[in-house]
């Protein structure tokens, strides 16, 4: 029979709301699955400084833990403020990845349109990263917001998301990269 004495957990011991969600979720479809898989494996990051020559205004995760097989990422960002008139912006998100001291920028890899006067149910923006899959010998990705308006001109991309969103690290609501081991089922 195996004891466990002890169980090791990091810093950030208290789960992510988010992950809360996603956790809750992941129990009731395995509860509903009757062929008895063996789960589905599910990362997270919580942000981290970026390297010290990467630009300013990005979200940065250190992602040297990645297991290979992942499928499927989200950024999840808690939405703090609305703004106080029925503005929408079109949000455009880019990565760049860090790897042996070479930063790597990505193409677009989601754009929609974002309503700043309503926040989403959940409390969380959730994009779609996918794109930045297979990360192999990556040591950190980032991800950075830019913001145009109806007729196409950009906005203060760094300013506009700490306005918007919960960036400071340490607290509960920190950006959050979650990644699948199958394609992402949004809480």
């Amino acid at each position: 029979m195996l004891h466990i004495n002890k169980v090791s957990a990091s810093h950030h011991a208290k789960p992510h709301p988010y992950m809360r969600k996603i956790y809750q979720r992941l129990d009731s479809l395995e509860a509903q699955d009757l062929e008895g898989s063996d789960g589905t494996l599910v990362q997270s990051y919580r942000s981290v400084d970026g390297p010290h020559h990467a630009p300013p205004g990005w979200i940065w995760f250190n992602v040297s833990s990645l297991k290979p097989f992942m499928l499927g990422a989200e950024l999840v960002l808690f939405r703090k403020s609305l703004h106080p008139l029925p503005i929408s912006v079109t949000v455009s998100l880019e990565s760049i990845t860090a790897s042996e001291g070479t930063l790597t920028r990505s193409r677009t890899l989601h754009e929609r349109p974002l309503t700043l006067d309503q926040r989403p149910s959940s409390g969380y923006d959730v994009f779609d990263v996918s794109g930045i899959l297979p990360l192999q010998r990556v040591e950190g990705v980032g991800f950075q917001l830019q913001y145009a308006d109806d007729s196409g001109s950009l906005v203060l991309h760094e300013a506009l998301t700490q306005s918007l969103y919960s960036v400071s690290r340490g607290s509960l609501s920190e950006p959050l990269l979650v990644l699948y081991q199958s394609p992402p089922r949004h809480v």
